[in-house]
């Protein structure tokens, strides 16, 4: 087997190794960054809730209040989770919000765009302890609720007056 000496060859695996340095020399920076900026240590039983709630909405110390807020709701009732489709950070903010919101069943809805109107107004409000909306807008329509940094916006449905 014989190796042949080519330029062509040579300038492709040049090229090759200019983008891998080019690519670390780029994503190093931002990784010590963001590892600095968010470290995650051991800070207390929610630390990762903690964490990933800061990053995703500048708030910190969310977990113990979202937990205080769903403990204070009926716990047979369900809680409501908007996410989008098309926001990864929003998939998350959802999921670590069900996590939260034990021991209460959640739903989890995933939808296009940032209007869930149309589900909404699906809803039977008698079966729904909260709504939670993960980076996009709640209906004017709807009452505000607890707003927690950018991005997560737990709505309580307040239940009926009987009489």
């Amino acid at each position: 087997m014989t190796f042949r000496f080519s330029y062509g060859r040579i300038a492709h695996v040049l090229l090759w190794c200019g983008l891998a340095v080019a690519s670390l020399g780029v994503s190093i920076p931002k990784i010590y960054s963001g590892i600095t900026e968010y470290p995650l240590l051991s800070t207390g039983p929610l630390h990762t809730c903690d964490s990933y709630l800061r990053f995703t909405t500048g708030k910190s110390g969310a977990s113990k209040d979202l937990i205080s807020i769903f403990q204070s709701m009926t716990a047979s009732k369900r809680i409501i989770i908007f996410t989008r489709k098309d926001d990864a950070f929003s998939s998350g903010l959802g999921m670590t919000t069900a996590y939260l919101a034990s021991p209460h069943l959640v739903r989890l809805f995933e939808i296009n765009g940032t209007h869930p109107d149309s589900e909404l107004l699906k809803m039977n409000p008698d079966e729904v302890a909260a709504v939670v909306f993960c980076r996009m807008n709640r209906p004017n329509w709807l009452p505000s609720g607890k707003v927690f940094g950018s991005g997560l916006e737990v709505v309580p449905i307040p239940e009926k007056v009987r009489r």
